[in-house]
């Protein structure tokens, strides 16, 4: 099982991600959440997301076999 700063660390630190844990669903780059993340957990991995029917691919972060915590813009 990977932590959540494992997952961030191994995505491109200029790659432009959503946090939608935050309020205010906060579009920074990777680097930049890096060194805002206050909590490291475990039960994190990074999947790939198809959109517009299997044409475009995302990077997004989340809980293994649950939740979406961070979504590539």
């Amino acid at each position: 099982m990977a932590t959540l700063l494992e997952c961030l660390k191994s995505l491109p630190p200029d790659m432009v991600m959503r946090d939608l844990s935050a309020v205010r669903n906060e579009v920074a780059l990777v680097s930049e959440h890096i060194a805002r993340l206050g909590r490291d957990e475990e039960g994190y991995e990074v999947r790939e997301e198809r959109r517009n029917y299997g044409k475009d691919k995302f990077k997004v972060i989340g809980l293994i076999g649950g939740w979406t915590i961070y979504r590539q813009v």
